[in-house]
């Protein structure tokens, strides 16, 4: 893994941070992974949400100029809130509402830089356009990784930013996020390899963001830092990174 820009939202500022593999990872035995907060109400308690809940989940890029392949950045298939006891994903991206924002500050692949002299899973695609690579990140996970044909179901973010609502699995509602939720980000990592959603030859290398909530408006904003992180296909494991604001390859982030 390569330095990279931790890109601030709008401004940027730089740092470095070591890569995944070097992390140091603890077995939850015996841990208490963060619930529910008692004293803030939220939509799993039948208690009213908050009058200025958050809404939006804010995914940043933090790889700076990943070209070596057609998807630079960080490869984001989907977003979800999992329940905080069944581990199960409750709520997805919500169709329509994903958003793109370039870096303003650059730092981003052009198409000359990447495999093939085409970004092909980025914005600034030859392939695809902009408005159906975003859409891939609505929904439930479901990208594929191809050694032939094209990927699927996957954006890559090339030092840009994605935000996106989420919608209740049963009732398509808008979901509101309070403290004691679990916001899970689905990045293209190795575990695509073990589910066999990417072939046994894929890279897969799992790549750095950050991510924070913000309302309706954008006029608050939270930043979460990670959870968990999908190690190895096992999701109980809880990890350390060298920056722990980032989430890195597929990832679970607690409300505080």
């Amino acid at each position: 893994m390569s330095m990279y820009r931790k890109l601030g939202f709008p401004c940027a500022l730089a740092l470095a941070l070591a890569a995944c593999g070097s992390n140091t990872t603890t077995d939850d035995a015996g841990i208490t992974m963060p619930g529910p907060d008692a004293a803030v109400p939220n939509a799993d308690t039948g208690v009213t949400p908050p009058a200025d809940p958050y809404v939006w989940v804010v995914v940043q890029d933090t790889e700076q100029k990943a070209c070596t392949t057609n998807g630079p950045g960080s490869d984001i298939d989907a977003v979800g809130k999992m329940d905080a006891t069944t581990n199960q994903v409750v709520a997805w991206g919500k169709a329509g509402t994903a958003k793109y924002t370039p870096n303003p500050a650059g730092n981003a692949c052009e198409n000359a830089d990447c495999s093939g002299g085409n970004c092909k899973y980025a914005a600034i695609s030859k392939t695809f356009t902009l408005t159906d690579l975003v859409s891939r990140t609505e929904g439930p996970a479901d990208a594929t990784v191809s050694k032939t044909a094209d990927d699927t179901g996957y954006f890559s973010l090339n030092a840009g930013t994605l935000q996106i609502q989420l919608a209740d699995v049963t009732t398509g509602a808008l979901v509101p996020l309070s403290s004691g939720d679990w916001i899970v980000v689905y990045e293209v990592d190795q575990t695509y390899i073990t589910s066999g959603a990417a072939y046994a030859g894929c890279t897969c290398l799992a790549e750095h963001f950050t991510v924070s909530l913000q309302n309706a408006a954008g006029t608050n904003t939270i930043e979460l830092t990670p959870s968990r992180i999908d190690t190895n296909s096992n999701t109980r494991r809880l990890v350390t990174t060298a920056n722990p604001d980032d989430g890195c390859g597929t990832t679970v982030f607690a409300v505080p």
